[in-house]
């Protein structure tokens, strides 16, 4: 295996302590992303590479292949063994060159079902993040998405994601309507009201930052 192969593999096996489940696209969509967060050149990287990456790591057992689709890969189930992971918090790039919305609905799950929440509770959670991250990069400049996902001892979940906005589409939504001078109305917001239990979407106008702060009551 070459260097460049070796490397790629890493930032890989860097992924799946977390869960990150997807396609050769949404893989190869995460390792530039973590070149890029890093400032570093990625066009040597091509699918064929990562792609020859993952089936590597299926054969040596890190990764197997989705439970509904066979040409996704999965981490394989000694991931899904953490304990005592109650608080998670990462950035992403929010341009969907990215596959933003794969490595948040991925993670999130696993996340969730590594602190045992019921299946009716993932779905409600999963649905309404996603919500907010396909807004975030709909509607941010494509840099970084500060997300944090968060288990209180009282069984209630604390999710918030943070990002800045695109100066144009700003404007443009003041205008139409969808902005107050503190607070975002976005596409699905009435979706996300109704599957959490506690919405706060704001717009921080001296930073342009969009912050959404979510609540879910968890079924015990």
């Amino acid at each position: 295996m070459s260097p460049v192969e070796k490397e790629i593999k890493q930032i890989i096996l860097e992924l799946l302590p977390f869960g990150l489940t997807g396609y050769v696209d949404d893989f190869y969509s995460w390792v530039k992303m973590e070149y890029k967060k890093k400032s570093l050149d990625s066009s040597f990287c091509t699918k064929d590479l990562v792609k020859t990456c993952l089936e590597s790591l299926k054969t040596e057992g890190e990764l197997v292949e989705g439970k509904f689709d066979s040409k996704e890969y999965s981490p394989a189930k000694k991931y899904f063994t953490k304990n005592s992971w109650l608080k998670d918090h990462y950035s992403i790039l929010g341009a969907f060159e990215f596959s933003p919305i794969q490595y948040v609905r991925s993670r999130l799950e696993f996340f969730l079902k590594c602190n045992q929440v019921s299946e009716m509770d993932l779905m409600d959670i999963s649905i309404a993040t996603i919500e907010g991250i396909e807004n975030a990069a709909k509607y941010g400049d494509g840099k970084l998405v500060f997300v944090t996902v968060e288990i209180t001892a009282e069984k209630k979940l604390i999710i918030t994601i943070t990002n800045t906005i695109k100066e144009f589409e700003l404007e443009n939504e003041i205008e139409r309507g969808k902005y107050s001078a503190s607070t975002t109305l976005m596409r699905g917001i009435m979706v996300m009201q109704k599957l959490f239990n506690h919405l706060d979407l704001q717009v921080i106008d001296e930073t342009r930052q969009a912050r959404l702060y979510a609540e879910k009551l968890l079924n015990t």
